[in-house]
């Protein structure tokens, strides 16, 4: 007989992340990161051509970025989350590739330089590098945000365990290790001021990191 632990480690990323949206995982949290709006206020993102945002989860990135004017590919290992994603927009009139896919299974995840804009908010995924910076087009930008690892994590807006966060600088060193070449234009790690799904005010520990692929 197969024991409950047992069974609990069978589950998989799919079926963890389906289960935690249909509980109300993220419901109340309707805006855009606040990373993501900072690059539009200052005039980094522009909101022209294709933009691709990875773990989408219910899709309040990839509203903002289409609500900006981007064709917008939105994708995530979850039907629940992709489904409650779509039809959120479908309410608000507004038009998202919805795409839901394993990406850590995935031989080539992304089109070769289809990307004016790719973001991936707070989803470690290193062995995904490669990919991203592939998929985007001559000076087309990459907006990565991650918690990052904290003294006294419990304290903090995220995941308590070490293993969903990132430490100081890796992000930055991961990218290069790929050895496709960009420019960093913004980078930010530190704590910020965040407000909690319950509208509370919190802290959250992130690396921030936007770079631009070179021409060349």
């Amino acid at each position: 007989m197969t024991s409950k632990l047992t069974k609990h480690s069978q589950i998989s990323d799919r079926q963890r992340w389906d289960l935690r949206y249909r509980e109300g995982a993220y419901s109340a949290r309707y805006w855009p990161a606040a990373y993501l709006k900072q690059l539009v206020d200052a005039g980094v993102i522009a909101g022209t051509g294709s933009a691709l945002d990875v773990a989408c989860g219910r899709g309040r990135n990839s509203l903002f970025l289409a609500d900006q004017g981007y064709r917008v590919d939105a994708v995530d290992v979850a039907p629940v989350a992709i489904a409650q994603g779509a039809n959120l927009a479908l309410n608000l009139g507004m038009r998202i590739n919805w795409q839901c896919r394993d990406l850590a299974h995935v031989r080539t995840p992304f089109k070769m330089r289809a990307y004016s804009l790719i973001v991936m908010i707070r989803f470690v995924a290193p062995e995904l590098f490669p990919h991203l910076l592939q998929g985007l087009d001559a000076d087309g930008l990459l907006v990565i945000e991650e918690h990052m690892r904290w003294p006294q994590t419990e304290a903090l807006v995220g995941p308590t365990s070490q293993r969903f966060r990132v430490a100081p600088g890796e992000v930055l060193v991961q990218l290069r290790q790929t050895g496709i070449e960009f420019d960093v234009v913004d980078q930010f790690e530190g704590l910020v001021k965040e407000t909690k799904d319950d509208g509370t005010d919190g802290t959250a520990a992130v690396s921030r990191l936007c770079i631009r692929r070179r021409t060349s």
